[in-house]
Order: structure tokens, then C-alpha cells, then sequence
């Protein structure tokens, strides 16, 4: 019963992820249609990603202390109304570009309460052994919306329109609904009833500043992508340095999600990989290697390659960081937990790529990466000498 019910839950995040990034493409798209502004433009991205920042620590709260399941049904069901009430205007022709930040604000906001119930889930869907590929499963989810969906969201508005395309996520929607439905695993927390309030938000904090192995994994991932973050500074790559124009964007951003899905792949087949410590910082070596590989490049293959292994190495922190939370934090912290990594995600990415396009700007886009790689080798070896436990650790 345990791997049936985790494969409805795959199946139903699959459904979720796609439309959601279906939708998402399609508002971006439209606001620049209507308004041609590329501010608006990036605004409605704010409008996606703000409300990960804000009430992530609060949706992981509510995932440990309401039923799993049913906070999973809730979500999948109010993640209809932007994609209903968008098709509705558009299809009306009065449609303006304040409904689609409202809305994308709505779908995101529902979406941060989404991500943590589902991964406070997976423990218990899944036999111990097997929670590493269960997780890295999970996070093949993720870089597979990447790049499906913006794929499927342009042939759908080409196709079809964007009234259409909003109709069509609808549909996507309900067989994720459906699978939750069909789960019998209870999705009540272990342990007494809990309050949502500031002192069990700050206790997820507490507990990752107690867990070391936790917290040497988020400062490494904090520290390496807040100055190796390099995915805002490719179109300069693209336009100025190898003169390949949209499709070699395209290519170079595509890279990264391809090499991730290998990643995942390649995890999948090594199995639960007992010197998790060891890989994470290899992969984090690798990954400030990679970034200088990047800014050293004279060949356009040469870019996609280093991409290419960025974001393989990437897929191989994010898939171990969130098996040792798993395996680390009790069930009634796993929500807490789960999203911080969330908001540690969303914030240094932001930050980073402040940080990469003021270092573009003043140095060129190729010396911001090799200054980044220094950076990265610097944080590393510092880590690993401030927590000695993160490279003797081990899942038994």
C-alpha cells in the first residue's frame, strides 16, 4: 500500500507542477503582450516567487499540524480558481495586467502550503532504504516542470490561444486531485495536537541550528549559489560573448534542467548512498569548478557543457539535502523543515542574482564567474572545517 500511495502522490505533483508552470508561462506571456513593459514583465515573476519568501516558514507550520492529505486535496482544488478566473477574463477580453498579478500571486501563494505537506508525506509512503530515490524522484518532479512546462505552455498558446491554455491546466489539475483522493495513508501528524503559531515556526528554526549535518547543508547550499549563481548573466553569455542570439539562450538555459534530470538519474541508480557528506561536498567542488569551466569558455559547446554539469551537480545537493532533513527531522518537524528549504531556496536566489548582475556589470560576466568560483572553493573548505561533521557523515 506504502509505493502505491506514493505513486499517486508522484503522479498527482506531476499533474500539479506542470500546470502550475503552464500557467505561469502563459501570465508572463500575456503581460508582455498587453503591455509590452519588460518592468511588468518582472513583476509578475516577483508576483510568482514573493509569496515562497513570505509564508514558507508558515506553510511548513500548517503541514505539521493539520492532516497531510486533505491540506494537499485543498490546495490542488483552490489552484483551479486563478487558472478558471484567467480563462474567464481573457476569454471576455477584459483581462488587465493587475488581474494576472493577483491571480499569480493567488496560485503561488496556494502553492507554498502544496510543497510541504507533500514532502512531510513522503516518509511514511516509502520503506526507509528506498526514501533517498523516493526524494530524488521527487525532485526530478521539479526540474521536469521546468522544462516541460514552458515547452508545453508556448505550442499550447500557439496552438490553441491563451484562453485555451488556461482551460487546458484546469484539466491537468483534476487528475492530480483525484490521485490524492484515492491515497489511504492518514496525512495526521504523529504526536499531540500543535498550535500554528511564532513559537512553532521558530522551533523548525531551532531545530535546524541544533541538527549540525542539517545546518552545514544549508549554509553550503546558502553560501555556494549566493555567489555561483549564474542563470541571470547567460543572456550576456549569449548575446556578447558567443553571438548566438535566442536559440543559443535557449540552449543555455536548457542545459542546467537536462543535466539535473541525468543527476537524478544517476542517483536513482546508485541507491541510497550511505557517505552522503563526502558526495554532497565533491558535487559542491565540482559545482565551483564547473562555474570557472563556464567562465573560461571559448566555445559555445564548451558553455553548454559546463552548464550542463551545474546543474547536474546541483540535482545531486538538492536531492541529498532533502533526504537528510527526511531522514534527520521527526514527523511532527518534517513540514517546518522541508520548507525552509524552501525559503533558504527562494531568498539566496534572489540575492544571488543581485549579486551576479552588479558583479556582471562592473567585471564582465565571464570574470563575475571566476571570481564566484573562488568564492565557492573559499565556502567549502571553510564549511567543512567549521562543521567537521558534514564530510564524516553517514545514514546508517
Amino acid at each position: 500500500m506504502l509505493i502505491r500511495d506514493y505513486r499517486l502522490v508522484w503522479i498527482a505533483s506531476i499533474f500539479n507542477a506542470v500546470a502550475v508552470q503552464v500557467r505561469n508561462v502563459a501570465g508572463l506571456y500575456q503581460v508582455y503582450d498587453i503591455s509590452g513593459s519588460a518592468l511588468q514583465l518582472g513583476l509578475t515573476g516577483f508576483f510568482q516567487a514573493f509569496p515562497f519568501v513570505i509564508f514558507g516558514l508558515f506553510a511548513g507550520a500548517v503541514a505539521d499540524t493539520f492532516d497531510r492529505k486533505k491540506l494537499l486535496i485543498a490546495t490542488v482544488t483552490i489552484q483551479l480558481i486563478p487558472s478558471l478566473m484567467l480563462g474567464i477574463l481573457t476569454v471576455s477580453g477584459t483581462v488587465q495586467v493587475w488581474h494576472i498579478y493577483i491571480l499569480g500571486f493567488l496560485g503561488a501563494l496556494v502553492e507554498v502550503f502544496n510543497w510541504p505537506a507533500r514532502a512531510a508525506l513522503i516518509p511514511r509512503l516509502v520503506p526507509r532504504p528506498l526514501l533517498m530515490n523516493a526524494v530524488t524522484l521527487n525532485t526530478i518532479i521539479i526540474q521536469t516542470s521546468f522544462l516541460l512546462g514552458p515547452a508545453l505552455g508556448g505550442i499550447m498558446i500557439d496552438q490553441t490561444g491563451l484562453p485555451t491554455t488556461y482551460f487546458i491546466t484546469i484539466a491537468m489539475l483534476i487528475p492530480a486531485g483525484i490521485a490524492i483522493l484515492a491515497m489511504r495513508t492518514s496525512g495526521v501528524p504523529e504526536g499531540e495536537r500543535r498550535r500554528v503559531n511564532l513559537r512553532s515556526i521558530f522551533e523548525g528554526i531551532e531545530f535546524i541550528w541544533v541538527q549540525r549535518i542539517i545546518l552545514s547543508l544549508f549554509l553550503l547550499d546558502f553560501g555556494v549559489t549566493l555567489v555561483g549563481f549564474y542563470r541571470p548573466i547567460l543572456p550576456i553569455f549569449a548575446a556578447d560573448v558567443f553571438h548566438t542570439g535566442a536559440s543559443g539562450l535557449g540552449l543555455l538555459y536548457g542545459a542546467p534542467s537536462l543535466g539535473a534530470i541525468i543527476g537524478s538519474m544517476a542517483l536513482l541508480t546508485l541507491g541510497d548512498v550511505k557517505r552522503k557528506g563526502v558526495m554532497v561536498v565533491i558535487a559542491a567542488l565540482i559545482f565551483a569548478g564547473s562555474l570557472a569551466l563556464l567562465g573560461f569558455s571559448q566555445w559555445f559547446w564548451m558553455a553548454v557543457s559546463a552548464t550542463l554539469i551545474l546543474g547536474f551537480t546541483d540535482s545531486l545537493s538538492v536531492a541529498i539535502r532533502r533526504t537528510v532533513v527526511q531522514l534527520l527531522a521527526p514527523d511532527g518537524m518534517l513540514g517546518r523543515a522541508s520548507s525552509l528549504i524552501t525559503v533558504f531556496a527562494q531568498a539566496t536566489n534572489g540575492l544571488g542574482a543581485i549579486l551576479a548582475g552588479v558583479a556582471a556589470q562592473y567585471i564582465g560576466a565571464p570574470n563575475a564567474l571566476l571570481l564566484g568560483s573562488g568564492l565557492c572553493f573559499l565556502i567549502i573548505v571553510a564549511i567543512c572545517f567549521a562543521i567537521p561533521q558534514l564530510w564524516r557523515y553517514r545514514s546508517e
